[in-house]
């Protein structure tokens, strides 16, 4: 293997930290599948069995979601290193939360679920880089169920944008229609517009008549 992909693989958020000579020992033991797709290209579909591991290691893909009533439309851009979805591993329901299709090529690394019971598992940095994952995402969610109730319109619009989002860096587009923003909201029509005006004017949304493009979710705050 290539020095530049092994010191990626080693930068994965599953084996970061992780000594090279355990690292070697568990390349022995784990069968890694590579895959190459080009410009377009579904790597993954929502709903479809999480049955593996799926490791972006190079380039950029588009995750998309749709509200549990076809709403609204939810797309995010992701750039390498990423681990998709973890948490849709495990737990009652084993499918994929969002659709993942490439923007130019890309370059992912897939490991099979049985891996993880039978050999990543054994490594304690793995270990515990999974349940810091998988903690991260439920800590995100229970600090913002609770702080919604003190939220105004500006905030909770903010809120709503950045729940959506898996990773919270990056361009992000919201495809929604106005008045069933201000219906998920639970405000008028009008004063959703006027806060997403303002929240145009300092540059940190895009309004157009498709809906919402967020340059830089990180600077939404």
């Amino acid at each position: 293997m290539e020095y530049s992909m092994y010191d990626t693989l080693l930068g994965l958020p599953l084996f970061q930290g992780m000594t090279k000579a355990d690292f070697d020992s568990l390349l022995m033991k784990v069968k890694l599948d590579f895959a190459r797709y080009e410009d377009g290209d579904t790597v993954i579909s929502s709903q479809e069995n999480c049955t593996r591991f799926a490791f972006l290691i190079s380039g950029t893909i588009e995750s998309s979601r749709t509200g549990e009533n076809e709403d609204f439309e939810f797309r995010e851009t992701i750039c390498a290193p990423c681990l998709i979805e973890p948490y849709s591993m495990f737990g009652r329901d084993n499918r994929y939360r969002r659709s993942y299709r490439t923007v130019g090529k890309a370059n992912f690394l897939f490991i099979d679920k049985q891996y993880v019971y039978t050999e990543i598992g054994k490594y304690n940095i793995c270990r515990m880089n999974l349940l810091n994952i998988l903690s991260g995402s439920i800590q995100k969610l229970d600090r913002n169920i609770w702080d919604i109730s003190e939220m105004a319109l500006r905030e909770r619009i903010i809120w709503f944008i950045r729940m959506l989002a898996d990773h919270h860096k990056g361009e992000k587009r919201l495809l929604i229609k106005m008045n069933d923003m201000a219906r998920i909201m639970d405000a008028t029509r009008i004063n959703v517009s006027k806060e997403l005006n303002a929240l145009e004017d300092e540059g940190l949304v895009e309004l157009s008549r498709g809906g919402i493009h967020i340059p830089l979710l990180e600077n939404l705050k």
